[in-house]
């Protein structure tokens, strides 16, 4: 058997099948998360609202 000329070398390519654990990317890029933080700000800030208003007792409403 005669002595290779070049050495062997394995190259492992990355697989073309999606991981379970990737996430999905969404077809609206971060619209959807911009959105959904908004909603939750908006939640927040109308729940202190409900809180301040009960803390004073309702005094400020008409």
């Amino acid at each position: 058997m005669r002595q290779q000329t070049k050495p062997f070398i394995v190259e492992r390519k990355p697989s073309r099948k999606p991981r379970p654990d990737a996430a999905k990317p969404s077809i609206w890029g971060r619209l959807d998360a911009d959105i959904a933080q908004g909603l939750q700000d908006q939640q927040d800030g109308d729940q202190r609202d409900t809180n301040h208003a009960a803390a004073t007792g309702g005094a400020d409403r008409a």
